[in-house]
């Protein structure tokens, strides 16, 4: 096993290679607590744009480096959210980020400004903020400036908006008024329709049919996008059958692009449809959730659907029978 080499004998000229690759505040605090040379040479993370276009948050798997028991052997799940004091929230307590290995899950988008000034009469009606199902920053790097990048708002109407920093308008992308999901996939912007129908959206703001009809889909289910180990699902979350309405999972085939594969089994994984994004995670390296379940908001609260005996129960009772990580604070 090679020697251990001490932070002060790596070549200065790689710091600012480094820095560069740094995307979150995490990955930057991290590095400055290593020791006081890096910590000169690396300043304090500053987000790329302002914090109203739109207001950033990541989730992350946080693993201890050194577990005590075989519970700790599990990650947890935080949210951590930027702010204008340049502090972070934790959920739930405040953690010592040099005792924890920190891996970036996805990252969620809202739209928020004061109220207070003029600035939110125009930020209002370039982004009405009432009635959105989901904002995504694309790119979505951090470190990408604001004028580069552009938000796209999918509205609970089903209208697609898009604008960059700057514009007095938001323009309407798409001639379908039914858009129910968005997603970053691979480097490439994706929107779902009530139908199931998957779009590309081109740099043109151009939009490209990229997946065929979920055969039955009924048009008062919305559907949601869901990244998993490389691949794109979607779920039909309230699915019509002989035994009731139930959520249903879709594959995108890759080796037939453009056809949908029913899936009964998510195996280890977890699918979370939150309010302001979804994705999927290893019931193994998680505390607090089940494998082959659907995690999802409804108007009373939080449900978890169990794909294998396609039950249903609440969040809260869920978490009574399972007590671990918290993941009530996501939704």
């Amino acid at each position: 096993m090679a020697d251990r080499v001490e932070c002060s004998d790596l070549p200065m000229e790689l710091l600012p290679t480094i820095i560069k690759s740094l995307e979150t505040r995490i990955d930057v605090l991290q590095f400055r607590s290593v020791c006081n040379s890096w910590r000169s040479n690396c300043p304090p993370f500053i987000p790329a744009s302002p914090l109203e276009f739109p207001h950033p948050a990541t989730l992350y798997l946080m693993q201890r480096l050194k577990p005590s028991t075989s519970d700790d052997n599990k990650g947890m799940l935080i949210k951590v959210e930027e702010t204008n004091s340049s502090r972070n929230r934790y959920e739930p307590n405040s953690l010592n980020l040099m005792d924890f290995r920190a891996l970036e899950l996805t990252k969620s988008y809202t739209l928020i400004c004061q109220r207070s000034s003029f600035s939110f009469r125009r930020f209002n009606r370039v982004f009405p903020m009432r009635g959105l199902n989901k904002v995504v920053k694309f790119p979505n790097s951090a470190r990408i400036n604001v004028n580069d990048s552009a938000v796209f708002i999918v509205y609970s109407n089903g209208k697609l908006g898009f604008a960059k920093c700057g514009d007095e308008n938001m323009s309407i992308v798409g001639d379908c008024c039914m858009y129910d999901d968005i997603v970053v996939y691979k480097g490439q912007l994706y929107v779902v329709d009530r139908w199931g129908r998957v779009w590309s959206i081109r740099s043109s703001l151009e939009l490209v049919p990229f997946s065929h009809l979920i055969d039955g889909s009924d048009l008062c289910s919305r559907k949601y996008l869901v990244e998993s180990c490389g691949a794109l699902y979607v779920v039909d979350k309230e699915r019509r059958s002989r035994h009731g309405t139930t959520p249903e999972v879709y594959k995108l085939n890759e080796e037939e692009l453009g056809r949908w594969d029913f899936v009964n089994s998510l195996g280890d994984r977890a699918f979370v449809l939150c309010n302001d994004c979804c994705f999927s995670i290893s019931a193994e390296e998680f505390s607090g959730f089940k494998r082959n379940c659907i995690y999802f908001t409804e108007q009373n609260g939080t449900r978890v659907f169990n794909l294998e005996d396609g039950s249903f129960e609440d969040l809260a009772n869920f978490q009574h029978s399972h007590p671990a990580w918290p993941v009530t604070n996501l939704f």
